[in-house]
């Protein structure tokens, strides 16, 4: 499984370098494409990360054409072709938002996660039980099977392994709603706030809350800004949002970029210390079963 995990983001990783190639040797994708004998929009793929070429050859073809080395063609061949498997979460692309595979390729390859959540817990931070009901709440109004809640599940536990097992370093501020709104039952949301505090004590996780009496910044729409600390990236800072309706979208332009980390800034500076989120949960247990 880690094995597809590093492969995925290693087809966006390439797309990167292919694109830097490309713009090195002074081509557009019209015209690798001719040199390779494809579409251009096979050039896109390519270089976006989402597919890769029919046959091999075309691959050579590209990097002739982009007049790369012997040795630097050795190396981005063995990518290409570790590249070519597909994520773990490919068994599960029907139960994801518009635009979510992408970003857990992302996520997949990330550093360091900077996530602001308003209205639920994190999903790197649910609960098996919590994440479940969550699902649940929506599976009507989102015209969802059973199965299709199982396999949401699935995908949600599935990325806590990151900073579970990974070791990839995650800072989450939530709104105090997000921490109080019901969900399930009273014992799912005891078992989440333990499940909380559990992840809060990891070396890679801080958890901050913002209380709903501070009168400071918020935000409506979750986000996560994610940094890989990688050479190969031409910009190491892409940012995803979601909306309910709209589903995630990825963005790497330098300007949104930015504005997305200031935002994450200023709500830092309105949240709780970390060393004060266990206190806070426990008063929160404390309200939940009054």
């Amino acid at each position: 499984m880690a094995a597809n995990v590093r492969a995925t983001f290693l087809r966006i990783v390439l797309g990167a370098e292919l694109t830097r190639l490309r713009e090195q040797a002074g081509l557009t994708g019209d015209q690798a494409a001719r040199s390779v004998g494809c579409a251009p929009s096979a050039i896109s793929r390519v270089e976006n990360g989402t597919s890769g070429f029919q046959r091999i050859e075309q691959f050579t073809k590209l990097l002739d054409a982009y007049k790369v080395p012997f040795e630097g063609q050795e190396v981005l061949t063995d990518w290409y072709r570790n590249a070519k498997a597909d994520g773990w979460w490919g068994p599960s692309v029907s139960v994801l938002p518009s635009g979510m595979s992408l970003f857990l390729a992302f996520e997949s390859g990330a550093k360091v996660v900077k996530a602001c959540t308003p209205m639920v817990v994190n999903g790197l931070l649910q609960a098996e039980r919590y994440a479940r009901a969550l699902i649940e709440s929506a599976r009507i109004a989102d015209d969802r099977t059973l199965a299709f809640v199982e396999s949401a599940v699935e995908v949600r536990m599935t990325r806590k392994k990151r900073i579970t097992e990974e070791g990839m370093e995650l800072v989450c501020i939530m709104d105090e709603s997000a921490i109080t709104n019901m969900v399930g039952s009273t014992q799912i949301m005891l078992e989440q706030y333990e499940e909380i505090e559990r992840l809060a004590a990891l070396p890679n996780v801080t958890v901050r809350i913002i209380p709903s009496s501070a009168p400071t910044y918020r935000v409506f729409g979750e986000f996560h800004v994610l940094d890989f600390d990688r050479k190969e990236l031409p910009d190491p800072v892409v940012v995803a949002s979601s909306t309910l309706d709209q589903g995630m979208e990825c963005l790497s332009k330098p300007r949104p970029v930015k504005q997305f980390v200031r935002r994450f800034d200023i709500l830092a500076q309105g949240a709780l210390p970390a060393h004060e989120t266990p206190a806070f949960l426990h008063r929160a247990a404390r309200e939940v079963t009054r």
